[in-house]
């Protein structure tokens, strides 16, 4: 239901032209955000940084987006999610630019804050834009679709990023890539800016009210699964993210040269998951959740033979992120009320941001004292079994993914 006073629109093909406006965003964000992050480091690193000065000032991301994430959910909803979007384009953009630039540690550590502020502003708040015109619209049938195209398309361009990234590594400097990157959103946020709608806003909640309400129903019954299956994925993501880069090098015996032509595969195996999703509308989202992550463990435990196993179990584990984040994406959004939609959202966010970031501290020091294989071995292995306990529970799951 739309709130008293909202107009409902009636355009019906400029309903459907916002699904493909978001499509085409979340393709631009993932490029730009690709791009950028397979050369971030290098660019810290070339610049002198030490590599403890780099991990600190990348702890920063983590403490800005602690701090914004959930609150910016809450403006989203109170004050409407288009200004949200455009802040946060623009400061990530920002933050890009300036980095491309940077040659102390005081101007990384000021580009490293802008992009994480804009990152944690964005987040979540074009598909709340989406979601809630679309339900204020009465096109509720058609915000599944449009959430796994979205899914769909952002692993894509994450292929497409690879792509740039493999073939730029031989004629492009890494601050020239940057600086496209920065580019690319601040032009998608003036073309947010200048040509898209707003959302319906909820229903004037202050800040803090609507915080609690985003934190009791992620908290709730219903929600719980959803919660814990997220926990789940953000672990098995952690380790993926810390671990295919060493994993293929030592397996494969490659040079750094060809890790784009590596992630490359492994970006169009996460989308190749998202877009299989449209097949699993109809299933249980935690029975879905708990084979997806369940298939997820068990490819990553083919890494202990090492070689062709190695590959096996990154592309089978890539394939199984992306359909359980999507997954995960729809059955949140099916689940979330219109007026607490990016609240609900980024305090999700949140609590799979810190969980990210204590994985990669575990992995590091499992790493360091058992070496790569056995680490990832033991993790995925008893990752395994918590989604198979919980698939097999089957905790109500308040929708259909």
């Amino acid at each position: 239901m739309s709130p008293p006073g909202t107009a409902i629109p009636t355009d019906r093909p400029g309903r459907h032209a916002l699904v493909t406006k978001v499509w085409v965003l979340s393709g631009l964000v993932a490029l730009a955000d690709f791009v950028f992050g397979a050369v971030f480091v290098t660019v810290m690193g070339g610049s002198g940084l030490s590599a403890s000065l780099i991990g600190g000032l990348l702890a920063g991301t983590s403490v800005t987006s602690l701090v914004l994430e959930a609150p910016s959910g809450a403006w989203g909803d109170r004050y409407g999610h288009k200004r949200l979007v455009v802040l946060g384009l623009a400061l990530w953009g920002a933050g890009f630019l300036l980095f491309a630039r940077s040659t102390t540690a005081f101007a990384f550590g000021a580009a490293i804050v802008l992009w994480a502020s804009g990152l944690a502003l964005y987040s979540g708040a074009a598909q709340s834009l989406l979601i809630n015109t679309l339900n204020a619209s009465g096109d509720e049938h058609r915000g599944t679709g449009a959430i796994r195209g979205a899914e769909t398309v952002r692993w894509s361009a994450a292929a497409l990023g690879a792509c740039l990234v493999a073939a730029g590594a031989w004629v492009v400097d890494t601050r020239t890539s940057i600086t496209f990157a920065g580019i690319v959103l601040v032009c998608a946020a003036v073309w947010v800016a200048a040509g898209w709608p707003e959302s319906p806003k909820g229903g004037g909640l202050t800040l803090w009210r609507s915080l609690a309400s985003g934190y009791r129903l992620v908290l709730s019954r219903e929600c719980r699964p959803l919660l814990f299956f997220s926990v789940l994925a953000a672990i098995d993501l952690g380790v993926i993210i810390l671990t295919w880069q060493p994993a293929a090098l030592a397996a494969g015996g490659l040079t750094t040269r060809w890790l784009g032509l590596v992630l490359l595969v492994l970006s169009v195996a996460a989308a190749a998951g998202a877009a299989a999703t449209r097949w699993t509308a109809r299933a249980d989202p935690a029975l879905l959740l708990g084979a997806l992550l369940l298939g997820l463990n068990l490819a990553l435990l083919c890494g202990y033979w090492g070689g062709v196993g190695t590959g096996i179990a990154y592309l089978g584990a890539e394939f199984c992120v992306g359909a359980a984040l999507t997954s995960l994406a729809v059955w949140g959004q099916q689940v979330f009320p219109d007026a607490l939609r990016a609240t609900a959202t980024s305090v999700l966010g949140t609590a799979t941001g810190i969980t990210i970031a204590l994985t990669h501290g575990v992995m590091g020091a499992l790493w360091d004292r058992l070496g790569l294989t056995p680490a990832v071995t033991l993790v995925a292995a008893l990752l395994g079994a918590c989604a198979l306990a919980a698939g097999l529970t089957r905790p109500r799951a308040g929708g259909a993914a």
